[in-house]
C-alpha cells in the first residue's frame, strides 16, 4: 500500500518516528510520499535516510507561508531536487478558510511555484481550501490554473463538490483521499469519489492529521491507509486488493509520468 501525503517529519512524531514507520511497513504500507511544505522544513528529509527504498518527497511552500515567497527561498527550493526521489512540487496552493484576506498573495506564490514546477519538469501537489463563506478557492484556483501547468498534479485532501471532482478528472489531476472518507456524515466527498472512479484517486492520510473514524481527535499515521482502502472498497463493490493495485499504478505513473 502507498501512503500518498504524508507529514512524518512533524514534532509530532519526534518521540516515535521510527517505530511509526516500522509499524507502517509491517502491516503493508511500504511507499511513503514525504511532504515538506515550508524553507524551515526542507532539511528534515534527513530523517528518512535510513528508508531509502521507501521514501518519496515532495518540496513546496504552503500558502499558509506567504511571507517564504523570495527569490532566495524560490532558488532553494529549486536546488531541493537535485535528489531523484524528490519527485513533486507541493504542497502548494490557495487556503482561504485561515487568510481569506491573502489570496493576491497566495496566488502570487503559487504562480512562481508553478513556473518551478515547470521548469524543472516535475508534477504538482496542490492543497485548496475554501473560505467558511463557500467554494471560492476551487473556483479561484480553477480559473487561475488553465494552461498553466505542464504535468499532471494532484489536489490533496480533496473536500469540494462533486462538480469539482469532476473538473479535476477532466484535467488529467489525480483527486487525494484522506480519511475523511470514513466519517459517516461526509457523504458528499463518497459520492464525489464514486463519480470519478478509482482512476483518479490516490490514497493519502495526511499524518499526523485528519484520521479515520475509528480514531478520531487522536494522533492520525500511514497505517490509517487501510481505513480509506476499505471504505473505497465498500463504495465500489472492489476488492481491496484490486483497489491497492490500482491506487499503486496510479501513484506510480504520476511520479514517472
Amino acid at each position: 500500500m502507498i501512503d500518498s501525503h504524508t507529514h512524518l517529519s512533524d514534532e509530532k512524531f519526534d518521540s516515535d518516528r521510527n517505530e511509526v514507520i516500522k509499524k507502517s511497513i509491517s502491516l503493508g504500507v511500504n511507499i511513503f510520499l514525504e511532504v515538506l511544505c515550508s524553507e524551515k522544513e526542507w532539511d528534515r528529509k534527513k530523517y528518512f535516510d535510513s528508508y531509502p527504498d521507501n521514501f518519496y518527497f515532495s518540496f513546496g511552500i504552503h500558502p499558509h507561508y506567504t511571507d517564504e515567497n523570495t527569490l532566495s527561498n524560490l532558488e532553494k527550493l529549486k536546488r531541493q531536487f537535485s535528489d531523484s526521489k524528490c519527485v513533486a512540487v507541493g504542497e502548494i496552493g490557495l487556503d482561504l478558510w485561515y487568510y481569506p484576506d491573502k489570496l493576491k498573495d497566495q496566488l502570487s506564490l503559487l504562480e512562481n511555484q508553478i513556473s518551478i514546477a515547470n521548469e524543472l519538469d516535475k508534477p504538482t501537489i496542490f492543497h485548496i481550501r475554501n473560505s467558511k463563506s463557500g467554494n471560492d478557492a476551487y473556483d479561484e484556483f480553477f480559473n487561475f490554473i488553465k494552461g498553466k501547468i505542464k504535468k499532471r498534479a494532484i489536489i490533496h485532501s480533496f473536500s469540494a463538490r462533486m462538480e469539482d471532482a469532476k473538473k479535476a478528472a477532466d484535467m488529467g489531476f489525480l483527486i487525494g483521499v484522506n480519511a475523511t472518507v470514513t466519517y459517516p456524515k461526509n457523504h458528499e466527498l463518497r459520492q464525489a469519489l464514486k463519480t470519478v472512479g478509482i482512476d483518479n484517486i490516490l490514497c493519502e492520510t495526511d499524518s499526523p492529521y485528519l484520521p479515520p473514524q475509528r480514531i478520531r481527535g487522536k494522533r492520525n499515521d500511514p497505517s490509517s491507509v487501510k481505513d480509506i482502502i476499505q471504505s473505497l472498497s465498500l463504495l465500489t463493490d472492489e476488492k481491496t486488493e484490486k483497489i491497492e493495485e490500482k491506487i499503486s499504478k496510479n501513484f506510480f505513473d504520476f511520479i514517472n509520468q
